[in-house]
């Protein structure tokens, strides 16, 4: 299936070494733009990580896209496929960061990546932070990270990392305005970045909802 224009930016942006803020509505593809990168250059051998990790807000989430991804990759036929895992406070599969597509809950990414990790005792707490180092990250639904903790720990963490580690951020409701300063902040190219490319995603299949109201008798 051929990518949407602005999946199709947001691996350009990537692959040029530029960090990525992405505000898309639910069902736009933001895990396949997120994605794509990682798995097309896994594939290729492009110079990108071999290991990715993605980073959600909740359990539910890192468990819904890793059933999903598990799956997915199978269905690829990739000469060697990458290893699919999860690392979650219920899911406690990956202590190690081990894995090359690694779904994770926030709370086990910025414990590992500040050598307190809660997969591992404190004596082994320096050990995955070299896999978070060297990954691709992805944080979706950063709306979703507790603002006075989790998501200034987060972009204090990109701050330090943006030079070696590709990342992107997702969301679907942040202002506009918060959303240019986190850009500014972190160097950072917001997509979509144009008018084009907002009525290009307005204009996704997904995007064309109907509303049907019912008015009921008393």
């Amino acid at each position: 299936m051929p990518l949407y224009p602005y999946q199709e930016r947001v691996y350009d942006l990537l692959m040029a070494g530029t960090p990525v803020i992405l505000q898309a509505p639910t069902g736009a593809g933001k895990t396949r733009a997120a994605l794509y990168p990682f798995l097309r250059s896994w594939e290729c051998d492009e110079a990108f990580p071999r290991k990715c990790i993605y980073a959600v807000p909740m359990r539910v989430l890192a468990t819904q896209f890793y059933e999903e991804y598990h799956r997915l990759v199978d269905e690829y036929h990739f000469r060697s496929a990458p290893t699919v895992t999860i690392q979650t406070g219920e899911s406690r599969r990956d202590g190690e960061l081990t894995g090359d597509l690694i779904f994770a809950t926030i709370d086990q990414v910025l414990s590992s990546y500040l050598l307190c990790p809660y997969s591992l005792s404190r004596r082994r707490g320096n050990m995955n932070a070299g896999a978070i180092v060297g990954a691709y990250l992805v944080f979706d639904e950063f709306h979703l990270f507790e603002p006075t903790s989790t998501l200034p720990t987060t972009l204090e963490m990109l701050k330090t990392l943006g030079k070696v580690a590709p990342y992107i951020l997702m969301t679907a409701t942040f202002s506009e305005s918060m959303l240019s300063g986190l850009a500014q902040q972190l160097g950072a190219v917001i997509v979509p970045d144009n008018d084009t490319s907002r009525l290009e995603m307005q204009a996704l299949p997904s995007q064309d909802k109907t509303r049907h109201y019912r008015i009921g008798e008393e």
